[in-house]
Parts: structure tokens; sequence; C-alpha cells
């Protein structure tokens, strides 16, 4: 079983559509959407982990990409400043896919790139500024 974050952008004229009922069907994927925005007066976005067997998640990603569907899948999003961390765990609390944590045995924060899904629900957990988007810290700082 894999988890897959991904960012969907959907045309205004497919949002009368059961595109992910669909593939939660046939595709027998799980879909958590964390965030999402889908009328039939513009185009849509949307945030979610699928998760399933390689190949039904991939399947998923064909069937929407069919109709139209642009799949953007994150490597990476977000800039940590671990300067500026207090380490409260805010972060933690709100990362879904485990890539912000708290050691067991320092208390401290950690953060895995390698396991970021790009859903940016820890910026607004973090009231210290210590994480924050590539593109809000390229307009801040104007480098990364």
């Amino acid at each position: 079983m894999i988890q897959t974050g991904a960012i969907f952008r959907f045309p205004a004229d497919r949002a009368d559509k059961p595109l992910i009922s669909h593939v939660i069907r046939d595709c027998e994927v799980e879909v958590n959407i964390l965030q999402a925005r889908i009328t039939p007066e513009q185009d849509g976005h949307m945030f979610a982990i699928f998760s399933g067997s390689r190949s039904a998640v991939d399947s998923a990603f064909d069937y929407l990409k069919k109709n139209r569907v642009r799949v953007i899948l994150p490597a990476r999003n977000l800039v940590w400043d671990e300067d500026a961390c207090v380490h409260c765990g805010a972060c933690a609390g709100q990362c879904p896919s485990g890539a912000f944590h708290v050691e067991d045995e320092t208390r401290k924060v950690v953060f895995e790139h390698d396991k970021c899904i790009a859903c940016e629900l820890c910026i607004p957990a973090c009231s210290y500024g210590a994480v924050e988007s590539i593109a809000d810290h390229l307009k801040r700082t104007g480098e990364l």
C-alpha cells in the first residue's frame, strides 16, 4: 500500500462529473481530500492523498488525466528554517505524511523532505514563521 499526495487542476467543464467517485469505486483507491475548490464557474483545484496499491493509484491518476484533469505530483514545496523553529510540535500535529515529527528522545521537531506531500497544513500551524512555501520564501528573500 502506498500513499501519494497530489494537486489536481480541474477544468470548469468537468465539475459536474463524478470523477473522484469513479476512481474510488473502480480503481479501488482511498482518497483523503485535504483541500478542494471545484465549481462549474471557473477552473478548480484539489489537494488529496490517494492510498492503494501502486497500480491502483497509477490507474486512478491515468483516469483523471484522460478526463483532462491535470495531476501534479509535488516533490518538495516547503522551506523549514530550523533556527526559527522553537520545536513546539504544532507543525507535526498537522502533518498527515509524518514529514514533520517530534523525536521521542530529544523532543525536537525533525523535517524529512522526502516524506513531504506539499499539503501546506504546517504553514498556518507555525506561529513562528519557521515553515513557508517555496513561493513565499522566494518572494520574501529573492533566493532559495
